[in-house]
């Protein structure tokens, strides 16, 4: 019976110097993706290695496979090493260009490293390369004429940017050349002679040889679990590639047709992804939540392992793909001013499965499940609720939207829940807080109130969470240094200089100009007077930070920040979160006057 893998242990030199020493990264892999940190990584251990006279240093491993669309082919399929091995083959071109003549004074030598025994690794016979790069069609021909083939002293470093750019990995060749060469030339040609010899000759690298790809995917997946630098998201892939493989294993032609429109939905599909805000882990977690409808109890690839068993791998990619797709064009870029007050709650893998389920589903309802589940999310936030009191019935509402339950039947079971834990009364008190500028939902909540009175008025872009936006205290926090802010007594301002009455929102220099100041120059930072002001700025971007300004201008409170106008703004505070809300705050409000009488 025929082995289904077979471990060898090899030198350097066996593992590029065989007859059977021909590789293949074939296009289900990911392109060459070493950087600068990686590359760093691998040479400084082999050369600490190295320097510290390490008998032997264990490199790791490779998992090969015979291609099962040509098992006659001479070259084998790498399923997992492919980095360190096209790294290696970059810094063999790299010796060869720098020291021609390398070892030739250790003729008599057998282990000595010359330039015939570089070259016989980096082709056989002189006619077949060692490493191909079977991932884009370009990518070969990259490689061939910039390394293989080229003179790699030549090759400046690339610019960051250029490094960066994963669908041309011709930069990070060029990057991982330049790094070498810089290395090698540091070192001198004698000392990179010694350093060869002993990379060569004391440096092993397990290959481990499996009878198929199947198989070698599946040793693949086990490695990965005992601690292999692998995503669920490559895992995944490797998976429904195997499964693909099984499906079509007697139809070799339409194997590999669904191979390449596999291979094809799964770029298009990265390249969405990149687009977006998410990472790959993020997007199949996302489907995941999709596809249970229920708290995931095993890890993402087992769960999705279970999901994927029976299904045509093809028609899986193509659902995750056009999930992906979804999520860009109708989450990520939308401009919805209703979605931008979800991107502040940080519960965010909840909100975006129950979005994107029902956009997936096309649930009928898709705007009334919006404001309801905004409504949700910000009364438990600032109810002061943490994850485990939302997590069951995000879960629940995705799994009610793929049954298609109404509106108004979601809507019952979310105030069921709501007034089971006394959310409403929890999110009032703290609404009412005489300190709810130091709450992390304060600025949020400010930027709905923003929207909501921008939305009818003007088109609002999404508003980000940055450093650059600042709440601003009307009142400011230094008042007692300014003689024009003696109407505030201690005792006041104790009360309402961090209350929902006296905040607003500033941007930028703004708030730096604004905040501690008179009244009078607060007022011309608001409308865009000051030292910082900008020319296409002349008045401050925020509607309910204008109408301070406009309430000034018309002398509604005398030209004052004073206490009339304080309470005045706390009243419209409240009215703007019943309306958002949904929450009835009559009675709050009402307390409230009796408290001014």
């Amino acid at each position: 019976m025929q082995e289904p893998f077979k471990p060898l242990s090899l030198s350097i030199r066996e593992l590029f110097g065989n007859a059977d020493s021909l590789y293949k990264i074939p296009q289900y892999q990911r392109p060459y993706k070493w950087q600068d940190e990686q590359v760093d990584r691998l040479w400084d251990d082999i050369y600490e290695a190295y320097q510290s006279g390490e008998e032997n240093y264990f490199l790791g491993s490779v998992i090969t496979a015979k291609p099962r669309e040509d098992e006659r082919s001479a070259y084998v399929d790498v399923v997992d090493g492919q980095q360190r091995l096209t790294t290696l083959m970059i810094l063999f071109c790299v010796v060869r260009d720098l020291y021609p003549g390398l070892n030739d004074d250790k003729e008599e030598d057998p282990l000595a490293v010359d330039i015939n025994t570089i070259n016989t690794s980096i082709t056989l016979h002189g006619k077949s390369k060692r490493l191909k790069l079977y991932t884009h069609r370009q990518h070969q021909s990259d490689f061939e004429t910039l390394i293989l083939n080229g003179d790699t002293k030549r090759l400046s470093k690339p610019y960051k940017y250029q490094i960066r750019t994963d669908e041309e990995p011709k930069y990070k060749f060029m990057n991982t050349a330049a790094i070498f060469t810089g290395k090698l030339e540091a070192l001198g040609e004698e000392k990179v002679a010694d350093f060869i010899d002993y990379l060569f000759n004391k440096v092993m690298i397990i290959r481990i040889d499996c009878m198929n790809r199947g198989f070698a995917i599946k040793l693949f997946q086990v490695l990965n679990d005992r601690g292999m630098d692998l995503t669920a998201a490559d895992l995944i892939k490797s998976f429904l590639i195997e499964k693909l493989y099984s499906r079509y294993k007697d139809d070799n032609d339409t194997a590999k047709i669904k191979e390449e429109q596999f291979i094809a939905d799964w770029r298009e599909m990265e390249q969405t992804v990149k687009s977006s805000d998410v990472s790959m882990n993020d997007l199949f977690i996302i489907y995941e939540y999709y596809l249970l409808g229920y708290n995931p109890r095993r890890s993402l690839y087992d769960e999705l392992q279970d999901a994927f068993e029976h299904r045509d791998p093809n028609d899986v990619i193509n659902d995750i793909k056009l999930f992906a797709e979804t999520y860009l064009k109708d989450i990520c870029e939308s401009q919805d001013t209703v979605l931008f007050s979800f991107w502040y709650i940080r519960w965010n893998m909840y909100w975006k499965s129950i979005l994107l389920t029902a956009l997936h589903t096309k649930y009928p309802q898709y705007d009334e499940l919006k404001l309801q589940l905004r409504r949700f999310y910000y009364l438990y936030w600032i109810a002061g609720k943490t994850l485990s009191q939302i997590k069951q019935t995000s879960f629940n509402i995705i799994k009610w939207v793929k049954e298609g339950k109404s509106m108004s039947a979601i809507e019952l079971q979310l105030n069921n829940k709501i007034n089971d834990d006394n959310i409403i009364s929890l999110a009032t008190a703290n609404l009412q807080s005489q300190q709810i500028a130091s709450e992390p939902w304060i600025k949020p909540l400010l930027l709905l109130m923003e929207y909501n009175a921008t939305d009818n008025s003007k088109k609002q872009g999404f508003i980000s969470l940055s450093k650059d936006l600042h709440l601003e205290h009307i009142l400011p926090v230094k008042y007692y240094r300014f003689n024009e802010w003696s109407h505030f007594t201690k005792e006041h301002a104790d009360k309402w200089l961090n209350s929902a009455g006296n905040l607003t929102l500033l941007s930028g220099k703004k708030n730096i100009e604004a905040s501690n100041s008179p009244f009078a120059t607060k007022i011309g930072v608001y409308k865009g007077k000051g030292k910082y002001d900008n020319k296409n700025e002349k008045i401050t971007a925020f509607a309910i930070t204008q109408s301070v300004m406009y309430d000034y201008e018309s002398s509604k409170y005398g030209k004052q920040w004073n206490l009339d106008a304080v309470y005045d703004r706390w009243e419209w505070f409240f009215t703007e979160a019943q309306n958002l809300l949904k929450v009835d705050f009559t009675e709050v409000i009402k307390a409230h006057q009796t408290e001014l009488v």
